[in-house]
């Protein structure tokens, strides 16, 4: 099964990249709900298309579906054509342009992207750090990303020039420090951090400056990404030291922009839900049970156990929406919900 649907997936990327608009409907309990219900229709369309055409293909929900979770960008935009109101029941009319090429730079309108980041990710908060090993924070590579990530369409990037020294030198040195992601969300808010690690390297005739970005969701732990970039100038001084940490901060921007707004055009979300002792103890320690109750949640379609540690139990799921509409969702099953930000619930 693997090998087909990896097979229908390299024969989907040359014919997605011409899909046009689509006109769907979607029905759900608040507006947003219902645009992605009709987000996923339109995908479903143009996938489950392409997929009847393959006459070997048996399970063909499951393959959709697949493709689905497996892919990208599939949305570059929508309008919403129609909207109506019955019974507490939003329906919405929406032409979708469905298009996994899509998300190069200068594809979409800035305000476009936006409507992407807001509608799929609430508008997250993003910070963007870089330093050496010796503590030394570099402006210059911050704000390449930030200006990156403003036009890819996020708009609340939080300044962390007054971050506390002490968080600083942990930052430089720390791999996976939950504590540390803990102090800095406490103290900014910040769903997602962009920490930079840089390096100088000089020679009589060279500069070369080494940028290590990773983006981190900073109440799971989850890295969105990760790479490294080389930058390089042929004079040891101070402009050729300038110019390499331009040259590289260029090339680490353009990919953590991307990986984030490709994240954000992603109709299924990621989230991670922490349940607490208190409610694991409302439902008689039933891990089961609880289980069973956020995969009968609307939106939700795959649920992963990941197990309890000191009596907090953590499930790993994807949602077909924000975490705002998960939470309304969990509140209408009798859950309690203690905290939330981006791809993260406490209950």
């Amino acid at each position: 099964m693997k090998k087909l649907i990896a097979m229908i997936m390299l024969l989907l990327i040359p014919s997605l990249a011409y899909a046009g608009e689509v006109v769907t409907s979607g029905q759900g309990s608040t507006v947003e709900a219902a645009i992605h219900s009709a987000m996923r229709a339109a995908i479903e369309q143009e996938v489950g298309t392409l997929v009847e055409s393959e006459t070997l293909v048996k399970d063909r929900q499951t393959i959709i579906d697949d493709i689905i979770v497996n892919s990208s960008g599939f949305i570059e935009g929508y309008e919403v054509l129609r909207q109506t109101q019955s019974n507490g029941i939003f329906e919405v009319e929406v032409k979708v342009n469905v298009n996994k090429n899509q998300l190069q730079t200068g594809m979409m309108k800035v305000l476009q992207k936006k409507t992407i980041v807001e509608t799929n990710m609430d508008d997250p908060r993003i910070a963007v750090i870089a330093l050496d090993e010796k503590g030394t924070e570099y402006a210059e590579v911050e704000n390449e990303i930030l200006n990156s990530l403003q036009g890819q369409g996020f708009g609340r990037l939080i300044d962390l020039q007054q971050l506390d020294s002490s968080l600083k030198m942990r930052l430089k040195n720390t791999g996976d420090d939950s504590a540390l992601r803990k102090a800095i969300e406490n103290q900014y808010h910040v769903d997602y951090l962009v920490n930079v690690k840089v390096k100088l390297l000089q020679t009589d005739k060279t500069s070369v400056a080494v940028l290590m970005p990773r983006m981190i969701n900073v109440n799971t732990g989850e890295i969105l990404y990760s790479g490294s970039f080389t930058g390089n100038a042929r004079m040891f001084s101070q402009s050729g030291i300038e110019g390499a940490i331009k040259s590289a901060s260029r090339q680490a921007a353009y990919a953590i922009s991307n990986a984030a707004l490709k994240r954000a055009a992603q109709v299924e979300q990621h989230f991670t839900v922490i349940v607490t002792k208190e409610t694991m103890n409302r439902f008689d320690n039933k891990l089961k049970d609880i289980g069973n109750r956020i995969v009968s949640l609307r939106g939700v379609r795959k649920v992963f156990k990941r197990g309890i540690i000191n009596d907090v139990a953590q499930f790993d799921l994807n949602f077909d929406g924000t975490a705002a509409e998960l939470v309304a969702e969990l509140n209408d099953k009798g859950f309690t919900v203690i905290e939330m930000a981006s791809e993260y619930i406490k209950i």
